[in-house]
């Protein structure tokens, strides 16, 4: 399969390579997945994942990239609640090979069903910034019903999420950011 590998930390983007990897194999609770989006931010580039594993040990060459959006086609043993053919979207582990390749091994527990009516590169577009707002707001902010909330750089990648995601909670939306992203906030959910 094509992947875009890298190898030298100190390289940064330039060291980017596409080249031909061996096809992953499906682990325990895995499951193989045809990259149809993904996305990448060359932060994960200085990230310690990138290029060790958990045991501190070289795993180059490394391909980054963790968000995904795909189909599955094969299922590692013990896999349930997925099926090969459906089509998924999801983040990958940090320490494992990531999604800028034609397949990945991603455990099942973290994809979900991604609706037919998604398009792939929306799926994969959704996975980090979304999970970031919604961890934010409902994981460690406890948001609920009638709540009011200040979403900072409402018209951002993440905050555009936030204001999304608490608007439909019932919240009431308070949007910081740029005067010219006013109108943007507004129409991501901000009452003002």
């Amino acid at each position: 399969m094509k992947a875009i590998i890298v190898t030298d930390q100190a390289a940064g983007m330039a060291g980017m390579k596409l080249m031909e990897q061996p096809e992953p194999q499906p682990s325990l609770n895995d499951v193989i997945v045809r990259v149809h989006a993904s996305g990448f931010t060359n932060d994960e580039l200085t990230w310690g994942p990138t290029w060790t594993d958990r045991l501190g040990k070289d795993r180059t060459p490394s391909i980054p990239g963790h968000e995904l959006a795909g189909v599955v086609t094969a299922l590692g043993y013990g896999t349930t609640g997925l099926s090969i053919g459906q089509r998924v979207f999801g983040l990958t582990d940090w320490t494992r090979n990531g999604t800028l390749a034609e397949y990945v091994a991603v455990e099942a527990r973290n994809l979900a069903p991604l609706p037919a009516d998604v398009d792939f590169a929306d799926g994969a577009a959704l996975v980090m910034s979304g999970l970031t707002a919604w961890q934010g707001l409902f994981d460690h902010g406890r948001l609920r019903v009638g709540q009011t909330v200040l979403v900072h750089g409402a018209a951002g990648v993440v905050g555009s999420m936030a204001a999304q995601l608490a608007r439909a909670a019932g919240a009431y939306v308070i949007g910081t950011g740029r005067a010219d992203s006013r109108q943007r906030a507004i129409d991501f959910g901000a009452h003002e």
